[in-house]
């Protein structure tokens, strides 16, 4: 029975996660704090230790997540990295960082994303996203013009579960409403991703873009642009 559904992680699948200490410099350099790269990195790991001591549990052992306490750690990772940077007016800078993890500076978009998702959604597929972020994410999806293509998302931020739980993979056959053999997730881990899918009986296609995953997993492609031979290969 041919697929009728495709979905898709959003880190290191869809989007570039970077590390954060270049453009942070940047950005901090804008709010008016110009600092050499090797001090915002300190900033930066004095941040995340400060962030886990004083949240230190947004994740439970069953992989529920606390949705307050995972904004609470993001809000106070930009509290503390302007007030450790030195930044005079911290109302605005605030807004500016926020502000970056739903614009196209911080994340980027992988080139081979637009030309799949549209043969995809010519091919007549639905498509659904299921990912561990923030509960922003259609936002930042919107800024890099491939919303649109979406019939659904599960947010972990928003439903209160992270990958590889099932709920967030019974929650996305939901609202495909399809059943599981008509269905497939690409994403770049193999634990999240694909033996997460492979609890609810969805076929998962590991995305190793670096080449770099130590594993004989199949099918596993290195580019989006594979994606189409894997699924006419299983019709």
């Amino acid at each position: 029975m041919p697929y009728a559904t495709v979905l898709f992680d959003v880190g290191e699948t869809l989007l570039h996660v970077p590390e954060p200490a270049p453009l942070y410099r940047e950005v901090l350099a804008r709010c008016g704090r110009s600092l050499p790269i090797e001090e915002v990195e300190s900033i930066l790991a004095e941040v995340r230790g400060t962030v886990d001591e004083r949240i230190p549990r947004w994740v439970g052992d069953d992989l529920t997540l606390d949705c307050t306490a995972s904004a609470g750690r993001r809000a106070l990772h930009v509290e503390t990295l302007l007030s450790l940077s030195g930044v005079v007016n911290c109302s605005e800078a605030r807004g500016v960082f926020f502000d970056l993890y739903v614009g196209t500076e911080f994340f980027t978009l992988y080139p081979d994303v637009p030309e799949a998702l549209e043969r995809l959604r010519v091919g007549g597929y639905r498509l659904g996203i299921v990912s561990n972020w923030e509960s922003r994410l259609l936002d930042l999806c919107a800024a890099h013009g491939i919303a649109s293509y979406f019939d659904f998302a599960v947010i972990s931020e928003v439903e209160g579960f992270v990958k590889p739980h099932p709920y967030m993979y019974r929650r996305a056959l939901e609202l495909a409403s399809a059943s599981a053999n008509r269905v497939v997730h690409v994403g770049d881990s193999l634990r999240d991703d694909v033996e997460g899918a492979a609890a609810l009986g969805i076929r998962g296609i590991l995305l190793d873009r670096s080449g770099a995953c130590a594993t004989d997993y199949q099918p596993r492609i290195g580019s989006l642009a594979e994606l189409g031979r894997v699924l006419d290969a299983d019709r």
